[in-house]
């Protein structure tokens, strides 16, 4: 049973503006971590951030994805 759970997101930029896209998800279990990709973005450089899912209830924190 997966403990914890990160949203795979990656940076794209457009002009000035930087745009958050989730990708997949990472699940943390007593195995270690496993990692679900739903998408590869064209272009990609590789790099990706782990972000805790935001709650329908929790403010957004500053430095945190814009949800997509």
């Amino acid at each position: 049973m997966a403990k914890k759970r990160y949203d795979v997101v990656v940076a794209e930029k457009n002009g000035d503006k930087t745009y958050w896209r989730n990708i997949g998800a990472v699940l943390q279990t007593e195995k270690g971590f496993s990692l679900k990709l739903n998408a590869i973005p064209v272009g990609w450089d590789g790099w990706a951030q782990l972000f805790e899912p935001k709650s329908e209830n929790k403010p957004e924190a500053s430095g945190d994805p814009p949800p997509f």
